[in-house]
């Protein structure tokens, strides 16, 4: 067998990750029904890393690649949902972060555990699944930018398995 040209290669790559997010969403429909959650909103919980300081909306808008507008819409949706609040940042009162509730970080956990229990990449065994995440990382700070890692404020990009 031989190996495709790198252009082939590359497009046969992005063809099998495209079909991996869209059985990964095809799978997430029933999870984010029941959670009340569109993959929009789902994607504005999960950018909210309780691990991390609080985001402005300026931060949030980066981490979700979108608009400072369109993040503002799904602030606005998660808080009225109760799952999010807008705080007075401490160090500029001008300006908001935006914070789990409790009940926002419950259903954040039970969004992480659909999205982990659901993804096709579960069915991988653990040597294949790190082989995986330490190639996409390589992908991600091979291709870095500082347009790109502006809005990587968590370092995902940067981190190696």
């Amino acid at each position: 067998m031989t190996t495709p040209p790198p252009t082939e290669l590359t497009r046969q790559l992005l063809i099998a990750v495209r079909d991996v997010m869209s059985m990964f969403h095809l799978r997430l429909r029933a999870p984010l029904d029941r959670l009340e959650l569109t993959a929009p909103l789902s994607d504005a919980l999960w950018a909210l890393d309780p691990g991390l300081p609080a985001p402005s909306m300026k931060v949030l808008a980066g981490r979700l690649h979108c608009d400072p507008s369109s993040a503002t819409f799904l602030v606005t949706r998660l808080e009225r949902q109760g799952l999010i609040e807008r705080v007075p940042d401490p160090a500029d009162r001008r300006s908001k972060t935006v914070e789990l509730t409790a009940k926002g970080a419950r259903v954040r956990r039970e969004l992480i555990e659909a999205m982990v229990a659901r993804s096709p990449l579960s069915a991988l065994d653990a040597a294949d699944q790190a082989a995986t995440l330490r190639l996409l990382r390589k992908a991600l700070t091979r291709s870095a930018t500082p347009e790109t890692s502006a809005a990587d404020p968590t370092g995902a990009a940067d981190r190696t398995a």
